[in-house]
């Protein structure tokens, strides 16, 4: 009997003890401790498999079911909630580098405000966001999701963002640490780079992020720094993050970065995302029973989780969507707007032919006029040109394009629309171009053999040979069609194209990796050496009847992902005439072109380069009506150099998001006066830039080399003596300023604290904002520096006649510079120049001052 009571007992206490648990307060569950108590007492509380679930995450932070906290929903988001791991639609915004280009730090507020309400709306904590890598080349696909070229400006807009999410209970991610400057063979690619480029460059906008804004939570990059994975980089986790910044919150690895467990818990990381291969029960518990790893290191990554989440209060709110905000926001949609306003840069505007002042018709033309829709009034996001493609893709409600918004600004015009020449031209070449064999039969004679170190073909290794009907091929690591090749191998196609026109072919080939075509036995694409994305086309001369043999040979050496397409058409086979004599009868012609999230993603560089079609485009369309405006959507800078001397007007609209075309009708028409500024240095062709042949050129050692150091952007033009096109920090309005009255005062000697103070009057017609840039200069130096830097801005908003007064202020450390045998910040006493101006290009108040 007694044993039966016993038992009893034991099953009663064993069912109520939980309950028992929840219904008394524990100290992490009290609100009047300090998180680091609270924090400290929950992982107390937690057993050692508990504290290792925490590790890993994919689109959750894991939480602890026993002890009641519950786990985190997490969302990529640089333009809105993105698609990833979530369905539905959310508010699409402009760029990240969009909003670099509204040099507006209460914007940049603001957004990130709305961007909490719509995390709270979809029960989402946690925001992957923002990236503040460095807009190092042109090339880069992800330099949309970035802030800009310049380290201040990054810093300067991104702690405002931050703040506005974090300030609004949701847990900002700042991304991707460090030198993740290029999506080519980013899994493995070293970036070699400067202690003094580092600290001058690349770190500065993450250190911003921590100790100025207080964000929870780092992602490192994939890339290595000078030979190490970031994911286990002891110097960028252990000594600068946490030592050096003083960051107590989560170091996570971007998706699949993590490569290792005894290493990168040593170094300092703490979360494992996307994979489970690395800090799993399976690998910690032997290295922590053999004493490899102490528990005590396991109790600071949990720490680090948790911290961070107790001090936005995560856990002492329902984690479930908040009901009091609507999924879809009409104040979101607003934002986005006056975000996409705020963000489209007036680039050229000869004669002021713009505003548009009533035109009775305008012939739209280009394909990002109107992207098209695909069913259920989903739009296409694969090729949509509000936004670039990738992680960051968002799903949304709606999208105003190009067209549409140009319709709502003039309702009197009669509007015409004509595509021109589609995006996707070439993708569609590439799956259905016809090749045949030699044998007649249908596609290419394939073979695929693997290549040793040297590059030469490997001895003993078996090829593959096989018809491919088409080439068109994209190649992650470990594909199955190459698998068996080894890191490093060739691919030669064979076939031949049968001319069925009295017509010219035009022949495309499109590659990241070297690449050699040879058409009827002559190289006519020779790019055997090319380590980044390049697209090239040859014209052949051809008729009727006529047979020609293509060869192409790919190379691919240790690269990820590998790519190559080939397709062919007739040179006539793209017809403008119907665009054309649209043109001519209108009496103005906007068009709409550029990239789009086909063209520019995660995961691989783009071209410098237009899509085809759009230059030859432009320039018979300014023949066919003078009046024609270029509208271009794109991460960046590309080739303009065909036409932009003779088209008077330009603007570019970066990805503006989903009221994107609103915001350039009203542009176009006055009504909205453009205010925006580069965010980055236009180069007229690719070999101006400080990142040519420091950039594409990983070869087989898989390293990139930045020995362009802190010369990057503008910095890097002004020491080379090139001209760009358009300088960082230009961007026109539709009135003109004057700047007068510069008065510089030292306030503080010892600080080398300095107060610039003027005036700027707003000498036209329209109300606008002009954004006030001031840069320093050293004459003279220890080391070499940069002929000005930018160290502030405003952006002042004046109505038309208005004079204000407008003072900043220099810190210290807008006078430093890094010494890179002293490894430390120095500030040099002596005369310093203060340049007040537009742009980086347009200096239009100069002083100096002694420190």
């Amino acid at each position: 009997m007694n044993y039966l009571r016993k038992t009893l007992y034991i099953v009663v206490v064993a069912l109520i003890s939980p309950l028992c648990m929840s219904a008394q307060t524990l100290p992490f569950q009290q609100k009047t401790l300090s998180p680091r108590e609270r924090v400290n007492d929950l992982v107390g509380r937690m057993t050692l498999n508990e504290k290792i679930y925490m590790l890993q995450s994919d689109f959750f932070y894991r939480g602890c079911e026993r002890l009641g906290i519950p786990c985190l929903e997490t969302a990529d988001g640089p333009l809105g909630v993105a698609s990833w791991g979530l369905k539905g639609r959310a508010t699409a915004f402009p760029s990240q580098l969009s909003l670099a280009a509204s040099w507006n730090r209460d914007l940049a507020y603001r957004i990130g405000a709305i961007y909490a309400k719509e995390w709270k709306a979809r029960g989402i904590q946690v925001f992957y966001g923002p990236g503040v890598n460095i807009y190092r080349s042109s090339k880069d696909s992800r330099n949309f999701e970035y802030m800009g070229e310049d380290p201040y400006l990054a810093s300067e807009m991104a702690v405002p963002f931050i703040q506005g999410i974090q300030q609004n209970g949701i847990l900002a991610t700042v991304k991707h640490f460090v030198a993740n400057d290029q999506e080519f063979d980013r899994y493995h690619v070293s970036s070699e780079v400067s202690e003094r480029a580092l600290q001058e460059i690349y770190y500065p906008p993450f250190k911003a992020a921590i100790q100025r804004a207080g964000v929870g939570a780092i992602m490192m990059g994939y890339n290595l720094v000078n030979g190490v994975y970031c994911a286990q980089n002891k110097q960028l986790m252990s000594d600068v993050l946490r030592r050096k910044w003083g960051f107590q919150g989560t170091i996570m690895s971007d998706w699949g970065a993590t490569h290792s467990t005894l290493e990168s818990v040593r170094a300092g990381l703490d979360m494992e995302l996307g994979t489970f291969d690395y800090l799993n029960q399976r690998q910690l518990l032997p290295l922590i029973k053999f004493g490899a790893i102490k528990t005590s290191e396991i109790d600071s990554m949990v720490t680090h989780i948790l911290l961070p989440c107790f001090r936005l209060g995560l856990f002492d709110k329902p984690v479930s969507r908040d009901l009091s905000v609507p999924t879809y926001n009409e104040e979101a949609n607003q934002a986005a707007y006056e975000e996409a306003c705020e963000g489209i840069i007036l680039l050229k505007n000869n004669e002021g032919i713009l505003p548009l002042k009533s035109p009775s018709s305008i012939a739209v033309i280009g394909p990002n006029a109107n992207p098209n829709v695909v069913s259920d009034n989903c739009y296409d996001v694969k090729g949509c040109s509000y936004g670039g493609g990738g992680s960051s893709k968002v799903n949304p409600w709606y999208v105003v394009t190009d067209l549409e918004g140009i319709k709502k600004a003039f309702p009197q015009a009669q509007v015409s629309y004509h595509e021109g020449v589609s995006n996707a031209y070439k993708r569609r070449l590439f799956s259905n171009s016809v090749f045949t064999t030699s044998q007649g039969k249908r596609g290419l004679q394939a073979c695929y053999v693997s290549l040793v170190d040297s590059g030469k073909v490997s001895t003993g290794t078996r090829s593959i040979n096989q018809i491919d009907k088409q080439i068109d091929f994209r190649w992650e690591e470990g594909a199955s069609a190459v698998r068996s090749l080894g890191a490093a191998y060739q691919v030669e196609w064979k076939g031949v194209i049968a001319s069925e026109r009295n017509d010219s072919i035009l022949i495309f080939v499109d590659a990241q990796g070297g690449y050699r075509l040879d058409v009827d036995g002559s190289t006519v694409i020779d790019k055997r050496h090319s380590q980044t994305f390049a697209n090239q086309w040859v014209k052949i001369p051809s008729r009727k009847g006529r047979k020609h043999t293509v060869c192409l040979t790919y190379w691919n050496r240790n690269c990820h992902p590998a790519e190559i397409r080939m397709g062919w058409d007739y040179a006539h086979a793209v017809d403008y005439s119907e665009a054309l004599d649209l043109a001519r009868k209108a009496d103005c012609v906007v068009f709409c072109g550029g990239l789009d999230a086909s063209l520019e993603f995660e995961g691989t560089d783009r071209s410098f380069e237009l899509p085809y079609g759009q230059d030859a485009l432009i320039q018979a369309l300014i023949k066919a009506n003078p009046r024609t405006i270029v509208a271009m959507h794109g991460g960046g800078a590309m080739d303009m150099s065909a036409w932009i001397d003779k088209v008077p007007a330009l603007l570019h609209m970066l990805y503006p998001g989903q009221e994107g075309g609103t915001a350039l009708g009203q542009i176009l028409s006055g009504k909205v006066n453009p205010s925006a500024k580069l965010p980055f240095t236009m180069e007229r062709k690719w070999e101006d830039s400080p990142a040519c042949g420091n950039y594409d050129e990983t070869r087989m050692l898989r390293k990139v080399f930045y020995r362009e150091g802190i010369y990057v952007g503008y910095r890097g033009y002004e020491r080379k003596g090139i001209k760009p096109l358009f300088a960082f920090g230009h961007g026109l309005s539709y009135t003109t300023f004057a700047y007068d009255n510069l008065s510089l005062v030292v306030t503080d000697k010892k600080k080398g604290m300095v107060k610039v103070a003027f005036d700027i009057t707003n000498t036209g017609r329209q109300d606008g904002a002009e954004v006030v840039q001031l840069y320093v200069h050293d004459p003279v130096a220890m080391v070499d520096r940069p002929y000005k830097e930018l160290k502030n801005f405003a952006k002042v908003f004046l109505k038309a006649g208005e004079t204000r007064h407008v003072e900043m202020l220099l810190r210290d450390d807008a006078f430093k510079y890094y010494h890179p045998k002293r490894h430390a910040w120095v500030l040099e006493h002596g005369k310093f120049d203060i340049l007040v101006g537009a742009s980086s290009a347009d200096v239009r108040l100069r002083g100096s001052i002694k420190l």
